[in-house]
């Protein structure tokens, strides 16, 4: 893809000079090094006019490092922030906010305990971050949503700022069992609906059904006994008017859009791109981990994955990252298919054999 394609210009016609939005980048999390997790920033025209096989390494250094020992660290995206729980197991300690326009670090708060353990599903949309766990065994899930809100500040000799990060659980608790699995998650184009998917936990195969969340009137829809294709986060295309997501054999899926008002025991229409996309080599899989989407717009997006190095035993070294763009779009016959695909490849280290290498556009 040219590099025009990828300028953002913002203007009209009225003979004004178009004013440029800022330049979107892909930022990608691994927990390459012995003590923590590193953050890159990466130019995704350079990633595209630079198509490589394994070699040392296509990325710069990292934009930021957290030194951590002997337990994980949660991501998720925001607007043009990135949260990190520094500790996710723990309720005391707090988030950080990487805004990545100003390259700046702020606090914000702790997680509430529903999330301890991590944040498996979040949605941003409406100036909120809504999340939740995908399994809380034996307990009620509980759906929470962040936002920047006023701290009702009333007290003269304990001075805090008029507005702050706080978190406040969702009055409709979902309608998920405590033992059900959300295995996928998407945004429907309205904007405001969220449409998730449950499988049991002991019979993963067998779905629970799929409902939807409405975060303007705050309340759930059932759609039916089946699930969404995709696993994870689906994104919604516009050029393609479905949910793009990756299935857990190693192809990307496209997947017709839920009504938010239908009731159906049939499974939206479904097509997959026929090349594998990731997990071509099922034996170098990092059983614990998973490949991650990001949507770039336009049709455009970028997968991240990570395998065991070919003839090496140990993974904490000799780790190699896949990191692809790619557009989508149908041919003559409806059939879908990858435009412009072009694939990074680099060894890395690996050390928390549980974390995924995450990516975001933003």
């Amino acid at each position: 893809m040219s590099k025009r394609q990828h300028s953002h210009l913002d203007g009209d016609r009225t003979g004004k000079r178009p004013r440029r939005a800022p330049k979107k980048h892909l930022y990608l999390v691994l927990d390459d090094w012995d003590t923590g997790f590193s953050i890159y920033k990466v130019d995704a025209d350079t990633l595209q006019d630079t198509c490589t096989d394994v070699q040392l390494g296509f990325l710069d250094p990292p934009v930021l490092r957290f030194p951590v020992r002997r337990h994980d660290m949660g991501f998720t995206a925001f607007g043009n922030s990135i949260f990190i729980a520094t500790n996710p197991r723990c309720p005391q300690t707090p988030t950080l906010i990487y805004d990545t326009e100003t390259a700046g670090i702020t606090i914000g708060p702790s997680l509430p305990r529903s999330l301890l353990g991590g944040i498996d599903i979040s949605v941003a949309l409406g100036g909120m971050l809504y999340a939740l766990r995908s399994c809380h065994v034996g307990e009620q899930h509980s759906f929470e949503a962040m936002s920047w809100a006023a701290t009702g500040n009333d007290e003269l000799w304990y001075p805090r700022p008029d507005m702050d990060w706080s978190w406040k659980s969702v009055p409709s608790p979902p309608p998920f069992a405590a033992d059900d699995i959300i295995s996928s998650y998407a945004l429907h184009p309205d904007g405001h609906t969220i449409f998730m998917s449950a499988h049991d936990r002991y019979y993963q195969h067998v779905p629970k059904g799929t409902f939807s969340f409405d975060t303007k009137r705050s309340e759930w829809r059932w759609h039916g006994e089946w699930a969404l294709p995709f696993q994870g986060q689906g994104y919604y295309d516009s050029e393609l008017d479905a949910w793009i997501g990756l299935c857990n054999d190693g192809y990307i899926c496209a997947c017709e859009v839920a009504s938010r008002s239908s009731e159906s025991d049939l499974q939206p229409y479904w097509k997959i791109v026929k090349e594998k996309m990731f997990l071509k080599v099922p034996e170098r899989r990092l059983a614990a981990t998973s490949a991650t989407l990001a949507y770039m717009g336009n049709s455009n997006f970028c997968l991240v994955d990570c395998v065991q190095r070919e003839g090496v035993e140990s993974v904490f070294d000799c780790c190699v990252l896949h990191m692809s763009t790619f557009g989508l779009k149908y041919d003559r016959r409806g059939e879908l298919q990858t435009t412009r695909h072009c694939s990074n490849s680099c060894v890395v280290s690996k050390h928390i054999l549980s974390f995924s290498p995450l990516v975001f556009w933003m």
